[in-house]
């Protein structure tokens, strides 16, 4: 990893010297800097998608990549404004989870894939369907995953407690939530991120926040009951730690802190889970709730924005920026459970968690893509909004979802 280091830090320097350019530009010999804007939490995951973006850069030198980074829910705020004012950078970063909402400022791949004879068949099926919409393909993904339980091994170890197996139950869940939770520690942590929530919900009683075809649906008996227990698990039950404010990383802030057991989470966050967390961890499947262990599937993937002055070469960009061999580095270092099959050997190669692949292959048959509408960034704000109630046990669940689905709906 030395030589990684050395290579990581070199690009930083490059892009902390420049200002960070808002369009494609011309250099010379042939080349074109290409604006990619993404996500980062944290330096080692800006440090990755810098050296993602030079080693596209080595492999290709008339590409150059201007790599631009914000948190993930900055990010989002963001980017509707940046399409509507035309300064979107040329390579957008998008979440399967957000793709429909995002689609007026995004360029369809099909004919670009269809003219440069791109092979897609490698790619995950699921992820591919989570990046288009309409029928049309708006990015291309690195990664893909279910949503699983991340749990803290110290912890289960210390209060003599055995470490979850995929099939447990929900009445097991709780069980364990229950022993790990006294003094300034707890079983869990809850909070009214989609992600994280909604597997819970789905696996308690089968619920979906929409219909499939676009339309919120949030006030159904089913939703209300799944929504009601696992708020409860904070409010009344009080195995997870109580909501102090809106606030989109308290799951997994509480969860690395090392003072609470069990959390959601995805394959994709093993980085920051490796480099973060002070003690071990170990995954687990989403517990099963009557009909079984059910969860969602996600990714994320390189799409590029209608304002891009050179989409020909933006497109050979996200093309080798998801290639194999560069899926397969991701998923050495972390960052990626890979979107193409060949490539996810890696992950587990390299993850060093045992039992990691037969968690992850149980949670795979039965994941379902999270189906979301056109203003999902909105549905998300306002349940950060009332959650904090919702959390506390100050409204009820029927409330809060009647009041989302009421404001939602007028969007």
């Amino acid at each position: 990893m030395t030589g990684l280091r050395i290579a990581v830090r070199a690009a930083v320097a490059l892009a902390l010297a420049g200002t960070l350019v808002m369009a494609c530009g011309a250099d010379g010999g042939g080349s074109r800097t290409l604006t990619w804007s993404m996500w980062a939490d944290g330096g080692e995951e800006q440090q990755v998608w810098h050296e993602l973006a030079d080693r596209v850069s080595r492999e290709d030198p008339r590409i150059t990549i201007k790599l631009e980074t914000s948190s993930f829910n900055d990010y989002f705020a963001k980017l509707g404004t940046r399409f509507q004012s035309g300064n979107a950078p040329c390579i957008v970063s998008m979440q399967a989870l957000r793709t429909t909402g995002y689609t007026q400022g995004m360029l369809p791949l099909d004919d670009l894939i269809d003219k440069n004879k791109f092979d897609v068949t490698d790619f995950d099926k699921s992820i591919m369907e989570g990046l288009s919409a309409d029928g049309k393909q708006y990015a291309l993904p690195y990664d893909v995953g279910p949503v699983i339980l991340t749990y803290n091994k110290d912890m289960f170890r210390n209060a003599g407690v055995s470490e979850p197996k995929p099939g447990w139950t929900l009445a097991e869940f709780e069980s364990v939530a229950r022993k790990l939770t006294g003094g300034r520690t707890y079983g869990f942590a809850a909070g009214p991120q989609d992600v994280w929530m909604f597997p819970m919900v789905l696996t308690k009683t089968g619920a979906q926040p929409t219909d499939g075809a676009g339309n919120l649906r949030l006030t159904t008996p089913a939703m209300t009951k799944g929504v009601q227990w696992y708020a409860d698990l904070a409010a009344r039950k009080k195995v997870a730690p109580r909501l102090p404010g809106v606030d989109p990383a308290f799951v997994e802030k509480q969860f690395l802190s090392g003072h609470v057991a069990m959390g959601t989470s995805g394959p994709w966050a093993l980085l920051n889970l490796k480099n973060q967390a002070g003690f071990s961890v170990g995954l687990a499947t989403i517990p099963a709730g009557p009909d079984g262990s059910r969860t969602y599937s996600s990714g994320s993937g390189f799409g590029i924005s209608k304002s891009c002055p050179d989409p020909e070469r933006a497109f050979k960009a996200i093309t080798l920026m998801t290639a194999k061999n560069q899926l397969e580095w991701l998923g050495e270092v972390g960052r990626a459970y890979p979107s193409r099959e060949s490539a996810q050997h890696a992950w587990y190669e390299n993850a060093r968690l045992a039992g990691a692949r037969q968690v992850l292959e149980a949670a795979n048959a039965t994941a379902i893509p999270l189906r979301t509408t056109k203003n999902w960034e909105r549905v998300n704000e306002l349940f950060n909004r009332y959650g904090v109630n919702l959390f506390s046990g100050a409204s009820s669940a029927k409330q809060v979802l009647e009041q989302v689905q009421r404001e939602a709906g007028q969007d």
